[in-house]
This record gives structure tokens, sequence and C-alpha cells, in this order.
């Protein structure tokens, strides 16, 4: 029971976007100092928001609703953490889930692609500069559409010839 207690706080732990000094010390308080530094962090967003819709972050065994944020400058993911669905997976996946509540800048976006999710193209998926992707499911194509016209242009790289565009 302590092990899961120890995990739950290291997932919240991690959730936390931007940490600093102040903020590893409140997160050995309790929960409630958690969720409030997260509310606190959803904020800070970077300018005004271009872009809200709900969607699914598609993760390894998890697909997580939740709510897709669009500044000017950043892409932000809040899992429904409400969602009865959400409550059922076993903390001990949801440790090795990433971006449940993430913020990814656009400097950062090095390749955007469709994809498919359930045989239908409702889905995107955004390649980063460190390697790594992060894929969203939206309810409709004409949302994909939105998403994809409020990201910034990114392209394959000049080698290809393939110019920046959406």
């Amino acid at each position: 029971e302590e092990d899961v207690v120890k995990s739950k706080k290291t997932f919240r732990s991690q959730a936390v976007v931007n940490q600093n000094a102040e903020t590893e010390l409140m997160l050995e308080g309790d929960d409630d100092a958690v969720s409030l530094l997260q509310e606190k962090e959803i904020d800070n967003l970077a300018g005004p928001v271009v872009l809200s819709t709900p969607a699914q972050l598609i993760a390894p065994v998890v697909v997580a609703k939740g709510t897709l944020s669009i500044t000017t400058t950043e892409i932000y993911f809040e899992v429904d953490e409400d969602d009865l669905a959400f409550k059922k997976i076993d903390p001990k996946v949801l440790a090795y889930t990433e971006g449940l509540h993430g913020k990814w800048m656009f400097s950062e976006i090095r390749a955007v692609f469709s994809r498919r999710y359930l045989l239908q193209n409702t889905a995107l998926e955004v390649f980063m500069a460190n390697r790594t992707s992060v894929m969203f499911n939206f309810p409709d194509q004409a949302t994909v559409k939105k998403v994809v016209y409020s990201l910034p242009r990114v392209g394959v790289g000049t080698s290809y010839g393939l110019p920046q565009a959406r």
C-alpha cells in the first residue's frame, strides 16, 4: 500500500511541467498542494488560447481523454482525471505514461503527420526535436484540420527537397 502511495506521488510530480526548488519542496507535501500547483501551471498559458478541443492522448497501453489547447507558442494537453476509464487504469502503468499533463513548445516540433486511429483518419502524431513523439486522436476530420492549421509550419528537411508546409 505504501508503494502505491509513493507511485502516485511520483506520477503527480512527473506531471508538473516546470519544476524549480520551490516546486520540489511543495511536491513533498500533500496531494492538495500538488493539485493547486498543477492548476497554477495551467493558468500560466503562454499567450491567448488559439484553439481548445477535446482529444485523446494515444500512448502505449493507455488512451486518455482530455483537452488539447493550442496557444500562439505551445501545445498543452490536460487529461480528464474524472473520466471513469482513466480511474480504472493501473497507477503503475500511469507512472510510465508521458504527456498526461503535457506542454510542448512550437520550437521543439519537427514534424506533424496525419495518422489513422481505429481505421479513421482522425489522429495526428507530433514529432519533437528530442526524438520523441506524441499522438492525439480527435472527434472528427474537421477538428484535425483546425488543429493542423493552428500548429506551426514544419518541414521534413532541405535534403529531401520538401519545403516547410502544413
